[in-house]
């Protein structure tokens, strides 16, 4: 599998040599995928970009991503808007302490978790509402309690066959 999408990890090197590129991350690389694939980078990717949320903290992966010092990117960092995740009960709590919305509230963890993130939004509004998280900072009991929110549960699902798929994928410029 990861020999099919080693293309791109090569690109993105190219890049850097040329001096076309700062950094280069990857998308959907997890567990078993980051490990085999030290094993052929040149360049360390900087970023990896995976679903993570409060319901999805991607534990197991962070722990692996720590050795090589790559920073995680969170897709899905709301949940999708699932209305579960967003009226969860501590997130309404905390919305009212701080005077922020529950997204807000959850924005704020993921940058105290050290995760990039970077809600999707056509709304400017909401926008302009993701960008202020700065001006308060949740306590570590808080993020300790929102730590217990962690059900391992995924709203994106992908079999192995999309992942074969996604693998295959090449630009139009890489086509031959």
């Amino acid at each position: 599998m990861l020999s099919n999408r080693w293309w791109q990890i090569t690109s993105g090197t190219r890049f850097m040599v040329y001096g076309k590129a700062k950094s280069i991350g990857i998308s959907n690389f997890e567990g078993k995928y980051i490990d085999e694939l030290q094993h052929k980078w040149e360049i360390v990717p900087q970023f990896i970009q995976v679903e993570a949320h409060p319901y999805f903290t991607q534990k197991e992966l962070r722990q692996i991503l720590g050795k090589y010092d790559i920073k995680l990117m969170s897709w899905y960092p709301l949940g999708h808007g699932d209305k579960s995740l967003m009226d969860e009960p501590l997130f309404v709590e905390l919305g009212r302490k701080y005077g922020k919305s529950t997204a807000q509230i959850i924005l704020r963890w993921h940058t105290q978790m050290g995760f990039v993130v970077i809600p999707g939004s056509r709304n400017v509004a909401h926008i302009k509402d993701n960008l202020d998280i700065l001006d308060f900072e949740l306590t570590d009991e808080e993020m300790t309690e929102i730590a217990k929110l962690d059900k391992n549960v995924r709203y994106y699902y992908r079999t192995d066959e999309q992942l074969v798929q996604f693998a295959g994928w090449k630009p139009e410029y890489e086509q031959v």
